[in-house]
């Protein structure tokens, strides 16, 4: 082989080598991006699971006020309208985790 051939053949082989590694840095962004979606999904997710738990001991609380005989002093009102606020942000939430699936096919 002459000089020309094997610097040919080095110049075609780094150029696979980096298309390769080109390739491989597109699809480690793609699963990087793809990661960062789903963790921003699941802390949404967490957070309004933590505002539905939390209307729901005020409405355990409120009950347990009411059953015990104390005054709840606008507590039930209160209560019912913390968990309904939860409850429609949390199906907000499915209905558009639904809509982006959906969307996906």
């Amino acid at each position: 082989m002459s000089d020309a051939e094997v610097t040919a053949l080095a110049a075609v082989l780094v150029a696979v080598i980096e298309a390769l590694a080109a390739w491989d840095r597109r699809k480690a962004r793609a699963a990087g991006a793809r990661a960062e979606k789903r963790a921003a999904r699941r802390a949404e997710e967490s957070r309004l699971s933590m505002d539905l738990m939390s209307a729901n001991c005020a409405l355990a609380l409120t009950t347990a006020k009411k059953l015990a005989g104390l005054h709840t002093n606008g507590d039930v009102e209160e209560a019912m309208e913390a968990a309904r606020t939860a409850q429609e942000s949390y199906q907000a939430f499915l209905q558009r985790q639904a809509a982006d699936q959906v969307s996906k096919v």
